[in-house]
């Protein structure tokens, strides 16, 4: 959040961390939040600037390319370093790294520029190097355009969900499960100038992928990506998902971007909170009818679902009238929000919805906060 505040100017004041009541403990916070000491050869290379983001298994931070004189991002995967990560391996890097080869060529899909592996002992730091996509992640975007009074318009909307369904299409076609598609996921820019340009939006990410082809699957589905986006077959202990698990993550940033709240659609503390949620709004009967129900959830959770079926019909359209969403944008987010995975639509599936048959109008929504001087 602070990183898009230093983005913002023209009215919209930064936004203040405080800083901890017992100051002692400042010289130790500090430390603690240094940053860890890149390999020797991949410092001599990229100048390290600012940290874009973190995540379960390292940092990223923006950086010049001094060979290639140009900004890229560079991504650390946590070896020994540090415990603030997920430790990673050598495995840990190559599934990323083959991923993100089989998904090159896509402009809403990062793109992978180099690797640089510390190979003096097993357990050192891994680095991928990709395009610098943008200066904000989505999450930040929705909260910079919230703080300004900007809210998505449903033309919008449909420009953000075209490209990322035809990313998420591209993954899929190249055997690649994403399985953490997420606003924090996703890099946003502005491609030309104010008067002229488009937003464009790039899904990165990709350390919980998965190869499609992989017929049975570990437990980490569970665990893939956050619970307010988790496909409800996920929740239920389904080992055999396909990129659905994808569009329903898509459906609710979907939902986020309707409502303009700037918090996850299902949020909730506890992963059963916000299942329940989820049947709740969505309905149950679905999942109900879905053949694979009996076969990955517990007995006494089947009945529970079959039981309520006829009276959690959901409120999906009462949350989303006419006048918030259209009945065609409606269609797109009902069918990527279905919580049978067999009926739920794939991300091929809904860019063929007549939703998306009108051409986003350049200049009549696009928003972009202006780089602090």
């Amino acid at each position: 959040m602070a990183a898009a505040s230093d983005l913002v100017n023209g009215g919209v004041a930064a936004l203040q961390i405080e800083e901890p009541e017992e100051s002692k403990n400042n010289a130790a916070a500090v430390v603690a939040l240094a940053p860890v000491p890149w390999l020797p050869a991949v410092a001599e290379r990229y100048e390290r600037r600012e940290n874009l983001g973190e995540g379960m298994f390292g940092d990223v931070y923006k950086a010049w390319d001094r060979v290639h004189d140009r900004i890229v991002a560079v991504k650390r995967l946590s070896g020994r370093t540090d415990d603030r990560f997920v430790k990673t391996s050598i495995p840990d890097l190559a599934r990323e790294v083959m991923s993100l080869a089989a998904c090159r060529g896509h402009p809403s899909v990062v793109q992978l520029l180099a690797t640089h592996v510390d190979g003096s002992r097993a357990d050192g730091d891994c680095y991928l190097v990709m395009e610098h996509a943008g200066p904000m992640n989505l999450r930040q975007y929705m909260a910079v355009r919230r703080l300004n009074g900007q809210p998505f318009g449903e033309d919008e909307v449909r420009d953000v969900m075209r490209q990322l369904l035809a990313g998420a299409e591209h993954t899929h076609k190249a055997g690649v499960l994403h399985r953490d598609i997420v606003p924090e996921n996703v890099i946003v820019c502005m491609d030309g100038d104010s008067a002229t340009g488009r937003m464009v939006y790039t899904i990165c990410g990709f350390g919980m992928s998965k190869p499609a082809g992989q017929t049975e699957k570990d437990d980490s589905g569970l665990l893939a990506s956050p619970s307010p986006y988790r496909a409800p077959e996920l929740f239920l202990g389904c080992k055999d998902y396909d990129g659905r698990v994808d569009t329903w993550s898509l459906g609710c940033i979907m939902a986020e971007l309707v409502t303009g709240t700037g918090v996850p659609f299902f949020g909730g503390a506890l992963d059963k909170e916000v299942f329940d949620k989820m049947m709740h709004v969505v309905g149950t009967r679905g999942i109900a009818k879905w053949q694979g129900l009996e076969r990955v959830a517990p007995r006494e959770k089947v009945a529970g679902l079959r039981k309520t079926a006829s009276q959690e019909r959901g409120y999906l359209l009462k949350m989303f009238p006419p006048r918030m969403l259209s009945p065609a944008g409606f269609k797109v987010m009902e069918g990527l929000l279905q919580s049978n995975p067999d009926h739920r639509l794939s991300a091929a599936d809904a860019l063929r919805k007549p939703w998306f048959r009108r051409r986003f109008s350049l200049g009549a929504c696009c928003f972009m906060p202006h780089a602090a001087a």
